[in-house]
């Protein structure tokens, strides 16, 4: 359940870029743009299913943790629709889009940093 949990946020981050640079302030949506958004959000229901599973599969050790990563990543998810639907609207979303970065990277570091994670694995 690791390897799909990795595997789907980072394809989640991959599509959000993706279905933001379709978007044109000026011009719109490109045909493009719909397909990445639907399939950013099937990526980030995956996320969000593998996640909940590893946060219920975790919570003999580390619970405290674990569950900040869970309600990070939740703030991650819906940041990542908030700035694709302040875009479509027309509204400012460069400092969601930055607010969205930043979160998901302390999201991924807290993840990596623990038990289950990929750099804990090397050394164990």
């Amino acid at each position: 359940m690791l390897h799909l949990h990795i595997v789907s946020w980072v394809a989640a981050l991959i599509l959000f870029f993706a279905a933001y640079e379709n978007f044109s302030d000026r011009l719109g949506p490109s045909k493009y743009f719909k397909p990445l958004h639907m399939l950013l959000r099937l990526f980030l229901l995956l996320a969000l299913v593998s996640g909940g599973y590893i946060f219920f599969q975790a919570m003999d050790n580390n619970a405290a943790l674990y569950g900040i990563k869970f309600i990070l990543g939740l703030l991650t998810l819906g940041l990542i629709e908030m700035t694709l639907a302040r875009k479509r609207k027309k509204k400012s979303s460069r400092n969601f889009f930055y607010l969205t970065i930043l979160l998901a990277l302390i999201t991924f570091a807290l993840g990596a940093y623990l038990p289950l994670g990929p750099i804990s694995a090397l050394f164990n």
